[in-house]
């Protein structure tokens, strides 16, 4: 009789533990997708301004930035990152901003950064950020994004990194604007 206690409760167990496992994946879609936007940059589409001799933009490297690193696309005002995008089921943009440590202390007066996401119809932005490290020990690191896609879920959309020179009122000074957009990628659920 002992042992049929023992069986009928490890069938008990085991049918909680199955019920909690569907339970999740009924709720999540049993998947968690990412959309890594760095190995997709070779298809996106790219414009820039930038003409100092011995870098380009949208090279991509490891950046540490206050001792935290992530791969990086170099993007100096003025430019523009385009992906096309099918948004997985609630998806979500996770992305670091920050600029690069060499121009904190030189010349210049940050830079803007903008996201924003066009469904061919509408625009709409969802950052829009004046970071400058020089003036700011707050900017003097990776800072980071989340954005809700959720509302464009299944649908093809254009996503855009903009990075402008500083304040608008000194849109001219792009002196050491060296930008970078880190680890951009979509989390569906």
């Amino acid at each position: 009789m002992l042992n049929n206690k023992n069986v009928v409760a490890a069938l008990a167990g085991l049918a909680v533990l199955v019920a909690v496992v569907a339970f999740w994946m009924l709720r999540t879609g049993g998947t968690t997708a990412a959309v890594d936007l760095i190995s997709l940059l070779p298809q996106a589409l790219t414009r820039s301004t930038w003409e100092q001799p011995g870098e380009a933009p949208f090279t991509v490297a490891p950046v540490t930035l206050a001792g935290e690193t992530h791969q990086a696309i170099f993007a100096p005002p003025h430019a523009r990152i385009r992906w096309k995008i099918e948004v997985p089921r609630r998806g979500t943009l996770e992305v670091y901003y920050g600029v690069r440590e060499d121009a904190w202390t030189a010349e210049g007066n940050g830079v803007q950064f903008r996201i924003g996401v066009s469904d061919g119809r509408t625009y709409e932005e969802y950052l829009k950020e004046l970071v400058n490290p020089k003036g700011r020990d707050r900017d003097r690191r990776w800072l980071s994004a989340t954005i809700d896609l959720a509302a464009y879920e299944g649908q093809l959309i254009e996503l855009n990194f903009n990075t402008d020179p500083g304040p608008p009122k000194d849109a001219g000074d792009a002196r050491n604007d060296f930008a970078l957009w880190g680890q951009p990628r979509i989390i569906g659920h």
